[in-house]
């Protein structure tokens, strides 16, 4: 086990330059729930960069994609979010609230960091699979209004979720 951490630990490393600007590139451009398209767009870039075929216009959903790489079981998915929070800007390294632009949007939950950090694991199991030579699918799936909870059912309903899951 110890060597998958030091694997992955290598490869996040090895990346570490391009999540910090994704993350950072997200929180420069916060977009609320429906709304997400230049962050979609940038993690899109990312993982066809990465080798990953990418679905868009998931289930129908403009903003919606699933990325793909590998073959075979097992399916491994994750789901990238980036989603803004409205009237929460928040100047770049601040650690007391301090508004970059008063009422505009902001990453008041972190979203930036959560979907690079997806983004970060699907490289790292990428590689993995690649270097050892096992079968597996990977699927990053990125749907808009991730916080959104009535959403969820939208999504399923347009089958992105389950699109994820199958082969």
């Amino acid at each position: 086990m110890e060597a998958i951490f030091q694997f992955v630990d290598e490869v996040v490393e090895a990346q570490r330059d391009t999540c910090c600007a994704i993350a950072d590139d997200i929180w420069d451009h916060p977009e609320t729930r429906f709304e997400e398209f230049w962050s979609a767009q940038r993690l899109a870039d990312a993982l066809e960069a990465e080798g990953f075929q990418l679905t868009r216009d998931a289930g129908g959903i403009p903003n919606a994609f699933i990325a793909s790489v590998g073959k075979g079981k097992p399916v491994i998915a994750l789901l990238g979010e980036f989603d803004a929070l409205a009237g929460l800007s928040q100047q770049a390294h601040c650690a007391e609230p301090t508004s970059s632009t008063p009422g505009a949007n902001g990453h008041g939950c972190g979203h930036n960091l959560l979907g690079t950090a997806a983004f970060a694991a699907a490289v790292a199991a990428k590689h993995w699979l690649q270097q050892h030579g096992d079968s597996g699918t990977l699927r990053f799936t990125v749907v808009p209004a991730r916080k959104a909870v009535r959403e969820k059912p939208l999504w399923c309903a347009k089958g992105c979720l389950m699109m994820s899951m199958r082969r």
